[in-house]
C-alpha cells in the first residue's frame, strides 16, 4: 500500500472523493438526453440538431483530453481535478441561463472540456495511489461510481423537467457539481509534480507524448480501448430504438429495461475490477471480449422475445462492466511516469470510439437491420484479443 493510500484510511476516503467526481462526470454527459425535446422545443430548433448537445461534449472531450496528460504530470493529480471541477460546475450551470441553442451548445462544449481536464488525473491518481494488487478493485469502483451515474442520469433529469423546467436541471446539477469542487479542492492530498528538466517548455510539454507514442504497448492499448468501445456504443446508442422498433416500448418501459441494465453494469464494475486483482486483468478482458460478443449478437438476433432479449441484454452490460474496469486498470499500469498522458490518451480513444461508433451506426441502421449492427460490434469486441496479446506488460 502507498503512503498515499495509508493516509486515506487505506484509500477509501480518497475513493469517496474521487468516486463523487466521476459520479458527475458521468452524470452530466448523460444528463441531457431526455431534455433534448424540451430544449428544442423552448430555442425553436429542429430536434434533429438536438442530438449535437451530446456530440459536442463527447467530441470535445475526446479531442481535447489528451492537452491536459502532459499538463497533469507536470503539476500534479490534484490541481488538474480541482480545476476541472470548477469550471465544471459553472459551465453546466451555464447551461441553463439561455434559450439561445447555440450559446447552449457552446458551454456543452466548455463541459465537455472539463470533463477531459478531470478524468484522466481521476485515473492516474488512482493508478498513482493503488498498488498492482489493488488497483483493480480501485479503478472499478470509480468506474462503477461513473457508470451508475447514467443509470439515474436520464430518470432524474426528466423528472426535474416533468415537475419545473429543464434549465433547472442544469442549475440543480451545477450546484451539486460546484460542492463536488469544494470538497475535492478541501479533501484532495497535495500530489508532487514530476521534477523539472531544463529543457525549454514546448519540448518538455511535448516530451510525454513522444514517450507514449513511442511506447508500442500504450499504442496497442489505445486501439483496444477505441475498438472496446466501439463495440458497446455502436449498439448502446440506439438501444432505445431497438426496444421501440421491435417491441413497440414507449419511454418508461425503455426507460425501466436501461435502468436494469445500468445496474448489472455497475456491479460488472465492481466484480471485474476484484476479479482481476486475483487473476490479473488480462484474463478477465479475455473472458469480457468473447462474452460480450457472444451476447450482443445474440441480443440482435432475439427480434421476437422481449423478456428473453431483456435477460440478453442484462448479461451483455455486465460483461461491458467486467471489461471496463479490467481494462482502464491495465492500461494505468503501462507507463507509470506517464501515467497522466496515457489516461489522458486512453480517454480521447473512449469518446472517439462512442463518437464514430455511433455515427457509423446511424448509417448502417439506414439499409441493414440490428443483427449486421450486433455483428459489426461483436467483430469489433473480439479485435480486443488479438490486440491485447501483443501488450507486455
Amino acid at each position: 500500500m502507498t503512503e498515499l493510500a495509508k493516509k486515506y484510511g487505506g484509500g477509501k476516503g480518497l475513493l469517496l472523493i474521487l468516486g463523487i467526481c466521476a459520479f458527475f462526470v458521468g452524470l452530466d454527459s448523460m444528463l441531457v438526453s431526455p431534455l433534448i425535446p424540451k430544449i428544442s422545443e423552448t430555442t425553436n430548433t429542429p430536434m434533429e440538431r438536438g442530438g449535437l448537445l451530446i456530440t459536442a461534449y463527447a467530441l470535445v472531450y475526446g479531442l481535447t483530453a489528451p492537452l491536459f496528460g502532459p499538463i497533469s504530470d507536470r503539476v500534479g493529480r490534484r490541481f488538474m481535478i480541482v480545476t476541472g471541477m470548477f469550471v465544471f460546475s459553472i459551465g453546466t450551470f451555464l447551461t441553463g441561463i439561455s434559450n439561445d441553442f447555440d450559446t447552449i451548445l457552446f458551454f456543452r462544449a466548455v463541459t465537455g472540456l472539463a470533463g477531459a481536464i478531470v478524468m484522466p488525473s481521476v485515473f492516474a491518481l488512482v493508478g498513482d495511489t493503488f498498488p498492482a494488487h489493488e488497483r483493480g478493485k480501485a479503478m472499478g469502483m470509480v468506474m462503477g461510481a461513473m457508470i451508475g451515474s447514467t443509470v439515474i442520469g436520464v430518470p432524474v433529469g426528466a423528472f426535474i423537467t416533468e415537475f419545473v423546467h429543464w434549465q433547472m436541471t442544469f442549475w440543480v446539477v451545477g450546484f451539486l457539481a460546484f460542492l463536488v469542487f469544494l470538497l475535492a479542492f478541501i479533501g484532495l492530498p497535495q500530489t508532487p509534480p514530476q521534477k523539472q528538466r531544463s529543457d525549454s517548455m514546448i519540448k518538455t510539454y511535448f516530451m510525454p507524448f513522444k514517450t507514449a507514442f513511442t511506447n508500442r504497448s500504450v499504442l496497442y492499448a489505445l486501439l483496444l480501448t477505441f475498438f472496446w468501445t466501439a463495440g458497446l456504443h455502436g449498439m448502446f446508442s440506439y438501444i432505445g430504438v431497438f426496444y421501440h422498433d421491435v417491441f413497440n416500448l414507449d419511454v418508461g418501459g425503455i426507460g425501466i429495461v436501461l435502468f436494469m441494465a445500468g445496474l448489472t453494469s455497475v456491479f460488472g464494475n465492481l466484480f471485474g475490477g476484484k476479479w482481476s486483482d486475483k487473476i490479473g486483468e488480462k484474463k478477465v478482458i479475455y473472458f469480457a471480449s468473447f462474452s460480450a460478443a457472444l451476447f450482443v449478437l445474440s441480443f440482435s438476433l432475439l427480434t421476437g422475445y422481449l423478456y428473453l432479449s431483456v435477460f440478453i441484454h442484462l448479461f451483455w452490460s455486465a460483461s461491458i462492466g467486467v471489461g471496463q474496469s479490467s481494462l482502464t486498470a491495465f492500461v494505468s499500469q503501462l507507463s507509470p511516469r506517464i501515467r497522466g498522458t496515457v489516461m489522458s490518451l486512453n480517454s480521447s480513444a473512449m469518446y472517439l470510439g462512442m463518437t464514430i461508433a455511433s455515427s457509423f451506426a446511424s448509417l448502417l441502421l439506414v439499409n441493414f437491420t440490428f443483427f449486421s449492427l450486433g455483428v459489426l460490434c461483436a467483430i469489433s469486441v473480439l479485435l480486443v484479443l488479438p490486440i491485447i496479446g501483443r501488450i507486455r506488460q
